[in-house]
């Protein structure tokens, strides 16, 4: 050993061996040697500060040369992320070295997308990479990468080839229109997502105010989601006019008719002009609304909707506006002949509470048992019963007779029950208005200075208080001078007041007098 040098010198007979201290760079000289580059890669960097042969990158760079020599694309790709850093240039580098040797898809996972940004062609030949040999990969990448990263026009050119192919696949269909999206051509992306019937076509309407766009699409979206696109329309009716939508579903009646009747629905009065227009779409295609339509509507015409329902013989719509148009005869006559429904018919008279439709009713039933037991049990409370009994031809046998006249006698007696009670209640209150009236004739009745008489206008107390004076007060508070009232013609000497004699006469009008 000599000092001062790290040497080491070993003698023998024949020969002279000179050695040094092993240090770190020694150590990773040897696991390069051995191509141990992970562990060779850590050891310079937990003695970077003291190796001097070696850097960090070159190792790093070596370690993905061997890592691509063996076959391990996704490593590689993977270690490129650590070693390579912000530095662009080893990037563009390390992705066309991919790319010669057909593996840019490795490493397309692992390309920087924010600080650093490397040159637009290197996202673009990845696009196109993908856009050549893997749809869906491509389409990942699309809703990944920012739009910024590459030029969207080209790529959008390149997948417009693509569908020249195939115009029909799906997946580049959708990712095309998330390039229009970015691109901000939202008319274009949402033709798209209408053909596609993508679930978030309405989304994008809102989110980008589209309605000018699907002014002339209104037939697709209603085919997509006709719910939907319906609450959408009449949200935003002052954007699409009801009458462009009704225009724009002319050639297709049940989708025209699903967007009034929920117009209908929302308001009875805003499509008032398409009303008639409705009654044919009801009868057509939504006949159980058809009733409930013609009863909540004022503006369909009556006419029309009868002649429709006669045409198509549609009974319980017909009956309605017969009754409606006042022809109710002809309506019950109807629910007789046609719906054979005593219960329906007297439900009817019931409704119209007319004496000529019970009559009416009574004579087309007496022939007929069944009709005879409904309207037995049912018209007790609105037509004598014993009219219809009397009418009953001797020997006809009525299904439940007895069951009947026992409930009009139960009715009956009910009836009694209720008058009574009613009666007692009646003059139980008027005994109670009485009194009370009694008792409030019977108070004083002040009279000063301010009065004055009814007749005259005069006051009616003398200015001088010594002076005598007559003076008559109504209970109804009506003051005259005895003098000013006239002389009445009667036998009785009872007096009313003038001016309630007039409008009634009746208790309050009775006299008291004052003297003096």
């Amino acid at each position: 050993y000599s000092e001062g040098e790290s040497l080491f010198y070993i003698i023998s007979p024949r020969d002279v061996v000179v050695a040094k201290e092993r240090d770190q760079d020694d150590h990773i000289d040897w696991l390069l040697e051995k191509k141990k580059y992970e562990e060779a890669l850590m050891a310079a960097e937990i003695s970077q500060k003291t190796i001097k042969k070696h850097k960090i990158l070159d190792i790093g760079l070596a370690y993905i040369n061997h890592l691509v020599e063996k076959g391990e694309y996704d490593l590689a790709a993977r270690k490129c992320q650590k070693i390579l850093g912000k530095n662009t240039e080893l990037w563009e580098f390390e992705v066309y070295k991919f790319k010669e040797i057909g593996q840019l898809k490795a490493i397309s996972r692992y390309l920087p997308r924010r600080d650093p940004v490397l040159k637009p062609l290197i996202y673009e030949m990845v696009l196109h990479e993908f856009l050549e040999s893997d749809y869906e990969g491509f389409a990942t990448l699309i809703k990944e990468w920012p739009g910024d990263l590459y030029n969207n026009t080209i790529i959008v050119q390149a997948v417009v080839d693509h569908l020249k192919k195939d115009p029909q696949n799906r997946t580049l269909l959708q990712t095309l229109a998330e390039l229009y999206t970015y691109d901000q051509r939202y008319g274009r992306a949402l033709e798209i997502y209408l053909t596609l019937r993508h679930k978030d076509v309405f989304q994008l309407i809102h989110k980008h105010n589209l309605f000018s766009s699907i002014r002339d699409k209104i037939v697709l979206l209603m085919d997509f989601d006709s719910e939907k696109a319906v609450d959408m329309l009449l949200d935003n009716e002052d954007k699409i006019s009801i009458d462009r939508v009704v225009e724009e579903l002319e050639n297709r009646p049940e989708l025209q008719h699903v967007y009034l009747h929920k117009l209908f629905k929302r308001d009875h009065h805003k499509g008032q002009r398409y009303h008639e227009k409705q009654i044919s779409l009801y009868a057509e295609y939504d006949r159980p609304n058809l009733l409930p339509f013609l009863r909540d509507s004022t503006h369909c015409p009556l006419e029309k909707a009868l002649e429709i329902c006669q045409q198509r013989n549609f009974v319980e719509e017909t009956v309605y506006l017969l009754s409606r148009m006042g022809n109710s005869r002809s309506a019950l006559k109807m629910i007789m002949e046609e719906l054979q429904d005593v219960d329906k018919a007297i439900e009817f008279a019931k409704e119209q509470d007319d004496g000529e439709l019970w009559e009416d009713l009574i004579l087309y039933s007496i022939d007929k048992p069944p009709f005879i037991t409904g309207l037995l049990n049912n018209i007790g409370t609105h037509v004598d019963p014993i009219l219809l009994i009397h009418r009953i031809k001797e020997g006809m046998e009525i299904p439940n007779l007895r069951d009947s006249l026992v409930k009009i006698l139960q009715d009956y007696n009910l009836q009694i029950l209720l008058r009574e009670g009613c009666k007692k209640i009646l003059v139980a209150d008027s005994l109670s208005l009485l009194k009370k009236m009694h008792r409030t004739q019977m108070k004083g009745v002040l009279v000063d200075e301010e009065n004055i008489c009814e007749s005259c206008l005069s006051p009616i107390l003398p200015s001088d208080a010594a002076k005598s004076f007559s003076v008559i007060v109504f209970h109804c508070r009506h003051m005259f001078h005895r003098e000013c009232l006239p002389v009445s013609n009667t036998v009785s000497s009872v007096q009313f007041c003038n001016i309630c004699s007039a409008k009634h006469r009746g208790p309050g009008s009775a006299v008291l007098e004052m003297k003096k």
